[in-house]
């Protein structure tokens, strides 16, 4: 393999690369990291599809694709909207996991026949629609390292279709900076089969501390890979055998267009920080404009039983842990790209603060009842 000015696809997105940062290639040499031709195609890691890290929403999938660029290269990404609800494409930094640059399903700029294309390279490159920073370059005379490698995240939320991104993935295309095996441009084959997987070492997170238990507060944001299109609220609420934990509030109107999505997740608050469970609001029933969610364990309300209770939606606790108890509900409401003019949304409390101090009807409550009052309130 020639080591030169190309563009290479790091195969281990969002995982820890086990690859000390002193065996990075030097300024503009780069290469496979970690070596594996495998892995050469376009889009290896889905969450949570195939990882279950960091609380995924599991009504949306996260694809993701990583690359270090010499001085010249970029990588174009060519798409049709998926059919799906909500998509974005992010560019982040690995190793601090913030965002470089996005654009969303508003701000990209389509071509007549309704395609878009997008640009992620370390140059500016204003000719190129769409374009979005990538990590910096190495300095002169120093060693690439996992800040100089840039996370490529493609979010589709609610697919209407079948697969998780909402129709054909986009395709990747390489540009290298010089021609390379006789070529200046490389597309990327989509990832097929057992190409599809995990990263090959576990990420590094960290649990959250110091949440409440009894009501809910504006969350910091994804601790993992944030996305600025979405607002968080978080609680974490110990399990009670003898009563069920109920959400409920006034739901955003998706005909005023009050957010785009919204959805309620239960979660595990130990490592990897898996998601249990997810009501989207496609799936959160209504009663005059509002919400009950019960948080249960098969042991408090049966599957078979769950549809007599009209107007209740339900998400499961999930299961005991090795000790045999059942951890704490870890509480998740999202907020993606609320309108302006719509005053309760999430991004509208100031993080820390309870979700009762500005959105009013729309704060969800928590409760925990006995089952004989489970009902639609």
């Amino acid at each position: 393999m020639r080591i030169g000015r190309r563009i290479v696809q790091i195969t281990a997105v969002l995982g820890a690369i086990a690859l000390a940062a002193t065996a990075m290639p030097a300024a503009q040499s780069v290469s496979l990291l970690p070596p594996g031709a495998d892995r050469n195609c376009a889009w290896p890691v889905v969450y949570p599809k195939g990882a279950n890290y960091a609380w995924p929403d599991t009504n949306a999938a996260y694809i993701n694709q990583a690359v270090m660029l010499a001085p010249n290269e970029k990588v174009v990404i060519t798409g049709r909207d998926p059919k799906a609800r909500y998509w974005s494409i992010t560019t982040y930094n690995f190793e601090d996991r913030e965002v470089i640059d996005r654009v969303n399903d508003v701000t990209v700029k389509r071509a007549r026949n309704g395609t878009w294309t997008v640009t992620v390279s370390a140059q500016d490159r204003p000719e190129d629609p769409n374009s979005l920073k990538a990590a910096p370059l190495p300095q002169a005379g120093q060693n690439g390292s996992f800040k100089n490698v840039t996370v490529i995240m493609y979010r589709v939320y609610l697919s209407e279709t079948r697969g998780y991104s909402g129709g054909p993935l986009p395709t990747v295309t390489l540009h290298h900076d010089n021609v390379y095996q006789g070529k200046t441009t490389e597309r990327l084959k989509p990832c097929v089969g057992n190409q599809v997987r995990p990263p090959d070492t576990q990420p590094t997170l960290e649990v959250a501390e110091g949440l409440p238990s009894t009501y809910f507060v504006r969350a910091a944001g994804g601790r993992f890979y944030p996305s600025y299109d979405t607002a968080y609220l978080a609680a974490e609420v110990p399990y009670d055998p003898a009563r069920v934990l109920v959400v409920s509030g006034k739901a955003p109107s998706l005909k005023k267009k009050d957010v785009r999505y919204w959805s309620l997740c239960q979660n595990v608050n130990t490592l990897p920080l898996p998601v249990v469970d997810c009501a989207s609001d496609r799936e959160i029933a209504l009663t005059k404009g509002r919400y009950t969610i019960a948080v249960v364990t098969p042991d408090q309300v049966p599957v078979a039983e769950r549809a007599k209770y009209k107007g209740v939606t339900f998400i499961d606790w999930g299961k005991v842990n090795t000790t045999g108890a059942y951890d704490d509900a870890l509480l998740l409401l999202r907020h993606i790209l609320p309108r302006e003019t719509f005053a309760y949304s999430v991004d509208k409390v100031r993080v820390g603060d309870p979700a009762t101090s500005t959105m009013g009807d729309f704060a969800p409550v928590i409760a925990q009842v006995p089952l004989s009052e489970l009902r639609a309130r």
